[in-house]
């Protein structure tokens, strides 16, 4: 693998002697490596969609050049890939002349850098009073699309932004592309005119895709850009039409005759009314300062979109002052993108290492080469299980993709094929342990699941995890238990069931000992476990990880049973009778309850004191009976507090909608879960509405 030579910072930027420091043989020796560097990745990126580096370590790449470009202009070149757009046409297909040059974007990577950018705009205008659009960075694939009388009749990639690639048959296949403008009275339509957008594939469209080619045993794809822009290259149409791709028309380019309109934001509203896909999120601002608040809240929002974006893109909205600020290299001055931190980078697995989990489950995860990634650094990274493994068909020794949205867990998508070339030997293919690598216990697994377990159930790491997830937040929620002050409390021998929490208060001198563990702490500690006796029997069933249990099975086994007496007794028959509970869940939760250690655990919970029954009142809830979808980002509740209301009104929350789905409270994004229920003809209602109906019903708005 070939990566940045320097360390990044947050920006991706380097942490390296300055350019203008640098000798002048030393620079124009950097600067040729550099250029072979950054061309070999721009082929693999835009020719082969098989990129080897993310896209934070591409432009810390492309940052060094510039810089080096800047402190010795003698070094700048008409080849430079920082003075011409990069990729060129494949092999395959017909070439299309660009009738304009279509140009490639400058990059600014936070609220200092926009200011600075406009700046220069003011500088370059001499006028203050500038107005932008802003719309989100769809990571796909950019094209352009010609009309003749309306009809479609070619569509071309951006190719080295002078050529492309003529893939007008693939694109047909987009059910969104209108194969025919609708007519606007009133508004003339040009004899011929060029539209500009991003081909992409949604987030659900690329879960699917990548479900079926696991079930076939096929090498999964890496992201959704990657996915799209090989979709939109196939020879063979009827592949690219199996992918369900989507549009966005993000700008007007040539028109014969009149223009339609004088500014973007005109030009933008009259494709619409053409019937092109638009991006409902694009603004209008007449403030900088809103410009930069709208980039910063989209990257807080971003995952909420069914669709990857990697920045904002800013434009000048008026069409004058675009001309007369012009292009410099291969960037028009008037447009920048706000990138965001990226969500995938490269980097070396050095080993796969295996833990334990509170059920004894083993998971492999990826220890790597510390990379920065999603505004953070990483150096470990889930890999799920052993199949999950060998479906990636990621080894030791790799170069792997990374990914981490928000914050999310990072984790391993794949390898790097390409860098394995010659070093096939130096990787190592993983094997799951036989032994628990910390009590040592044999290792089983059930026929025909991918799990792996410890059979030990006093392994001291299964207790410390249980132990967590006990008393976390979804549980018991009993504060000051952590995942180290758990570890300690087992190891030390002051836990070795999780009945034993609640006799720590009879052991107040001996946990005296343990540094961090004062009078104060304790007092707060013992505060709380004795507070976690009055949770409901649902917190108490999620707590001792029942296998299959999570929080909304848990409430639906509390409320029909009632009592944990009642749910100890039920016959396998009665649990299977509970609405929402499966066979294979309802034999877990027997299983379970038969289980003589269970019992007796059970058993030293009740004598402690812990509650046994549940708050039935949910039953007449406001939302008693009803399937309720929320998508999208609200302003009053996050997710999980929306869906904790849900809850405790009686309603259930529905993953996604359906025909069984009562309505969907719609934030801002979520747009594939939208336009869902509305083909389902499902209702669909904002956080406003939501509240006003919930008071309607009764429910008292505190």
């Amino acid at each position: 693998m070939t990566t940045p030579s320097a360390p990044q910072n947050r920006r991706g930027s380097r942490t390296q002697p300055r350019a203008d420091a640098v000798t002048a043989e030393a620079a124009r020796e950097r600067a040729e490596a550099l250029r072979r560097e950054i061309l070999e990745h721009d082929r693999r990126y835009y020719e082969l969609a098989q990129p080897t580096i993310g896209d934070s370590q591409y432009d810390a790449l492309v940052l060094e050049l510039r810089e080096i470009e800047a402190a010795h202009p003698e070094l700048a070149t008409p080849e430079s890939p920082t003075q011409h757009v990069s990729g060129r046409p494949a092999e395959g297909f017909a070439v299309v002349e660009h009738r304009e040059p279509m140009l490639s974007l400058g990059n600014v990577f936070g609220r200092d850098e926009l200011m600075a950018w406009h700046q220069r705009l003011v500088r370059l205008t001499e006028r203050d009073d500038i107005a932008f659009v802003c719309e989100p960075k769809i990571d796909g694939l950019a094209i352009a699309l010609v009309y003749r009388d309306g009809r479609f009749v070619q569509g071309a990639t951006r190719g080295d932004g002078q050529r492309g690639e003529n893939i007008t048959p693939n694109l047909e296949t987009i059910r969104t592309l209108p194969k025919q403008v609708r007519r606007v009275e009133g508004q003339p339509l040009a004899p011929a005119f060029e539209v500009r957008g991003e081909v992409y594939l949604s987030k659900a469209e690329f879960d699917r895709l990548n479900a079926q080619r696991a079930e076939t045993g096929e090498q999964m794809y890496m992201n959704p850009r990657n996915t799209a822009a090989g979709s939109l290259r196939q020879l063979d149409a009827s592949v690219t039409a199996s992918r369900r791709l989507d549009l966005f028309a993000y700008q007007l380019g040539w028109a014969d005759g009149e223009r339609p309109a004088t500014t973007h934001a005109e030009a933008i509203a009259w494709l619409g009314a053409l019937g092109f896909p638009t991006n409902p999120l694009a603004q209008r601002f007449e403030s900088i300062a809103d410009v930069a608040s709208f980039c910063e809240s989209w990257a807080e929002k971003r995952d909420a979109l069914d669709y990857e974006i990697d920045g904002v893109v800013v434009k000048v909205d008026d069409f004058g002052l675009q001309r007369a600020l012009g292009v410099v290299g291969r960037e028009p001055r008037w447009a920048v993108a706000w990138k965001f931190p990226a969500e995938q980078a490269v980097t070396r697995l050095r080993e796969i290492q295996v833990s334990v989990g509170r059920t004894g489950v083993l998971t492999p995860f990826a220890a790597l080469e510390p990379v920065f990634v999603g505004g953070a650094n990483v150096s470990t990274a889930i890999l799920h299980n052993f199949d999950h493994v060998r479906t990636l068909d990621v080894r030791e020794g790799d170069d792997v993709i990374v990914q981490r949205a928000g914050d999310v867990i990072p984790q391993v998508v794949g390898p790097v094929l390409a860098s394995r070339v010659g070093r096939e030997s130096e990787l190592r293919e993983f094997v799951m342990p036989e032994t628990c690598p910390v009590c040592h216990a044999p290792v089983e697994n059930d026929e025909g699941e991918a799990a792996y377990y410890c059979s030990n159930p006093d392994c001291p790491v299964r207790i410390s995890r249980s132990l967590e997830h006990y008393t976390s937040r979804g549980a018991l929620d009993i504060e000051g238990f952590g995942e180290e002050r758990c570890a300690r409390l087992v190891w030390l021998g002051f836990v070795r069931s999780l009945a034993d929490l609640y006799t720590l208060p009879e052991q107040r001198d001996a946990l005296l000992a343990i540094d961090g563990l004062g009078e104060k702490t304790l007092d707060t500690l013992f505060d709380h476990l004795e507070a976690s006796k009055r949770q409901p029997l649902h917190r108490l069933l999620i707590g001792v990880g029942i296998r299959h249990v999570g929080g909304e099975t848990a409430r639906s086994l509390a409320r029909h049973f009632g009592t944990l007496e009642a749910l100890r007794s039920a016959a396998l028959d009665d649990l299977q009778a509970v609405d929402g509970i499966g066979p294979v869940v309802a034999q877990a939760v027997f299983a379970w309850f038969q289980d003589e250690r269970h019992r007796a655990l059970l058993d030293r919970l009740v004598t402690a004191g812990v509650r046994t029954d549940e708050d039935v009142s949910a039953r007449g809830g406001v939302l008693d009976g009803l399937t309720v979808v929320v998508t999208g980002s609200l302003e009053r509740w996050s997710r999980n507090e929306v869906e904790e209301l849900i809850k405790s009104l009686g309603g259930k929350v529905g993953a996604g909608p359906s025909k069984k789905t009562s309505f969907v409270v719609a934030g801002e994004g979520g747009r594939g879960k939208r336009e869902k229920a509305e083909a389902l003809g499902v209702e669909v209602i904002d956080e406003a509405a939501f509240v006003a109906r919930l008071r309607e019903r009764g429910w008292e708005d505190r």
